[in-house]
């Protein structure tokens, strides 16, 4: 317990990545994309503001938040996406890049008997299911959506715990960190 609640970690998820996250927390990374799509001829993007939403009451203003994540998120967008050779467009573009970031709870539970399998020989299970060990934990999410026309074309989150005590910097780091991670997989290949 007192090994977990010393891992720092990253509040990271295009919307929900408005906390912080410690250096030593994983941040657990997800693309998707629609398949049918065609990414060949992405050259150009666009970027507008976006949203922090707070599911849990913990006192924080999602719009100061926003105004202090949202640099460090699109810098590290643009960043990212011209290192993948595209260019930010001032006028109509291929896609348009949207962020959010979700800040709320987390947890981890584990129960007697949870990895024997479920069913005896006799239908009866081995243990009644008993909660071992919970954790309730703060959780950042950092979710990166890409249009193109009408609709979501690809999509990365970035998940991790949040350590409110982390400073500035490392925070920003960790946040520019999950947004290289989730575009290095944009533009999907066939």
């Amino acid at each position: 317990m007192k090994y977990r609640l010393a891992l720092c970690s990253l509040c990271v998820a295009v919307v929900a990545l408005v906390t912080t996250l410690g250096a030593a927390s994983k941040i657990k990374v997800d693309t998707k994309y629609d398949k049918r799509y065609d990414f060949t001829k992405v050259k150009t993007y666009t970027s507008s503001a976006g949203e922090v939403h707070l599911l849990q009451l913990s006192g924080d203003d999602p719009k100061a938040l926003q105004q202090r994540f949202e640099p460090v998120i699109l810098r590290a967008v643009d960043r990212t996406l011209a290192e993948r050779g595209l260019a930010r467009a001032t006028g109509p573009a291929d896609v348009e890049v949207n962020y959010y970031l979700l800040i709320g709870p987390g947890m981890t539970a584990q129960t007697m008997g949870q990895f024997l399998p479920a069913v005896t020989e006799w239908a009866i299970p081995p243990f009644n299911a008993a909660t071992q060990s919970l954790e309730i934990y703060e959780q950042g999410t950092l979710i990166v959506d890409i249009a193109g026309g009408d609709r979501v074309v690809w999509r990365g989150s970035a998940k991790a715990e949040i350590d409110r005590q982390l400073d500035g910097e490392k925070r920003d780091a960790r946040i520019e960190s999950a947004v290289r991670d989730m575009l290095k997989k944009f533009p999907p290949k066939k």
